[in-house]
């Protein structure tokens, strides 16, 4: 299962999106690219491809994730530890959750806890 928070997870489901619509070099590249662990690199190649509507909305869904699951990770290595900003942060996860969860067919359910 997927928690879209972190990092290795939102590689599989960007990974994922490989059957959305990408040429066969592009697909390869993505491959390369979740090999290599590179995050950046795959929402790169991503957002310059042509992908379906509802790939797309997951695409800005992830993006929006990341942007999250960094401050998390920034906020989480204070010390001390700032409970009361990455509260602050909670509606914004719930959001992010509802909002991928809504975006994936019942299939994709099955694999994916967000």
């Amino acid at each position: 299962m997927l928690d879209i928070r972190y990092r290795i997870d939102r590689m599989k489901a960007l990974h994922a999106l490989a059957e959305s619509g990408l040429t066969e070099t592009q697909a390869q590249r993505l491959d390369e690219l979740h090999q290599a662990r590179d995050e950046d690199g795959m929402l790169a190649l991503l957002e310059g491809a042509t992908l379906s509507p509802p790939a797309h909305k997951k695409l800005d869904i992830l993006r929006q994730a990341k942007l999250l699951g960094e401050r998390l990770t920034q906020l989480s290595r204070v010390i001390p530890l700032p409970h009361e900003r990455i509260q602050e942060l909670y509606p914004q996860i719930r959001e992010i959750k509802v909002a991928y969860e809504r975006s994936i067919t019942e299939g994709e359910r099955v694999m994916t806890r967000v």
